[in-house]
């Protein structure tokens, strides 16, 4: 039962990592091509016209998060399968009375990862709400100004989101590290 509980909690920070990472990988690959692409979007044409960098922005801003969307949900469900499968191995190495090297740094690990989830979710509704506010002005031709200005609370609370999602990405980083390496001191045990 151990050996399933190891296997699912590898499982689910593995999934969970990469599903972690996409939207970042996405943005990675759609940011520089937007720079390069004559891109358009209906409603939008005036705003592109006038700030052509920032219209490519706000264009490639539109297909990442679709990434982003797709991945938000399955974190959390991989977060608590992964908190689930790790308090089952260590209740049942707890029970054999077998050491559990790293316990500690490893339920930290998880519990940095966990937290880094929750507050994903508060900081992508402050920086969907300046998203939307930005998108709003920037549709608006006679609001581009105040688009551009806009636009200041859109990157600080993006750069915000992208700490809490390093510290996602870091924490489960660790708690891969961690798990091999307590595997690796139960078998030398």
């Amino acid at each position: 039962m151990q050996r399933v509980a190891d296997i699912v909690f590898w499982l689910a920070i593995m999934l969970w990592f990469a599903l972690s990472v996409v939207g970042g990988v996405a943005a990675m690959a759609i940011f520089p091509a937007a720079r390069e692409l004559p891109l358009s979007m209906a409603g939008y044409e005036s705003f592109i016209a006038a700030e052509p960098v920032l219209g490519r922005q706000l264009v490639a801003g539109f297909l990442v998060e679709r990434v982003f969307d797709l991945a938000q949900q399955p974190r959390v469900v991989l977060a608590a399968i992964a908190v689930a499968a790790l308090a089952v191995r260590l209740a049942l190495s707890q029970r054999a009375k077998s050491v559990e090297p790293l316990r500690g740094l490893r339920i930290a690990a998880i519990v940095g990862a966990v937290a880094s989830v929750g507050v994903s979710f508060a900081a992508l509704e402050g920086f969907r709400g300046a998203d939307a506010r930005y998108r709003a002005l920037a549709a608006d031709a006679s609001t581009r100004a105040q688009a551009i200005e806009a636009k200041t609370e859109v990157d600080r609370t993006h750069a915000f989101a992208s700490r809490v999602a390093t510290a996602e990405v870091l924490s489960l980083l660790a708690a891969a590290m961690l798990t091999a390496a307590a595997a690796g001191a139960r078998r030398r045990a």
